[in-house]
């Protein structure tokens, strides 16, 4: 079965959209005689707006990044080149379209939501169990949106723990097991008795441990796919 890769259609939009005007910029720099390039405010517009959009790509090791800056800073001992730089971001939608850039949706929302663990596990120390419960349900519940995007999978405003969790473990997407649903199925009746204001009748160990199981899902969908 092949691997499903989520891709921003406004990231693809955008980077089409820097082409082009790159595209532009760079038929300039060649039919201008002298060799320089005159539009310098559209120059520095352009190649701020795709290195912000090139350093989301590739959240490690920024490699669109850096070989687009030696093309485009210039310097001693350096030359710019807009027709080098062009030839990055043009790769750079290739590999993204093809879902062989890092995946950054995925990428930052690991980190995004281990800080917000880490948050929770202050919580439970400090023994605000309720507190921490509606924290690791509501880092699990979008953790699961942010997979399930990755999935090609619906998201309707109805869709919270129990049905992202039920799509996620259905045959033909097949990213949880079945018992890892039923251990998160049980997070999210945690989730909703700490939530919804009634008695909340949960133990520290028991928050803890299910602090442990939301920290080891999230980190392996959100994770290397």
């Amino acid at each position: 079965m092949d691997k499903k890769t989520y891709t921003n259609e406004s990231v693809l939009e955008r980077l089409t959209s820097l082409i082009s005007e790159g595209e532009r910029l760079w038929e300039e720099f060649k039919a201008n005689e002298i060799g320089i390039i005159e539009d310098v405010v559209s120059f520095t517009r352009w190649s701020t707006s795709c290195l912000n959009i090139l350093d989301k790509l590739s959240v490690s090791t920024n490699r669109f990044v850096k070989q687009f800056e030696i093309w485009v800073i210039g310097g001693p001992g350096q030359k710019m080149n807009i027709g080098a730089a062009l030839g990055i971001l043009k790769s750079a939608k290739d590999e993204y379209s093809l879902g062989l850039a890092i995946d950054y949706h995925l990428s930052v929302s690991a980190a995004v939501f281990s800080g917000l663990l880490d948050e929770a596990d202050y919580l439970i120390q400090k023994k605000y169990l309720r507190a921490a419960a509606v924290l690791i349900g509501a880092s699990l519940e979008e953790g699961l949106k942010t997979r399930a995007k990755s999935e090609l999978i619906e998201i309707g405003q109805r869709d919270t723990l129990n049905p992202l969790i039920h799509k996620l473990k259905s045959p033909e997407i097949g990213v949880l097991t079945a018992f890892e649903a039923t251990e998160l199925e049980a997070v999210a009746k945690m989730r909703n008795d700490a939530a919804h204001g009634g008695e909340f009748e949960y133990s520290k160990n028991q928050v803890e441990e299910v602090h442990k199981k939301v920290t080891a899902v999230l980190q392996k969908l959100l994770g290397t796919k």
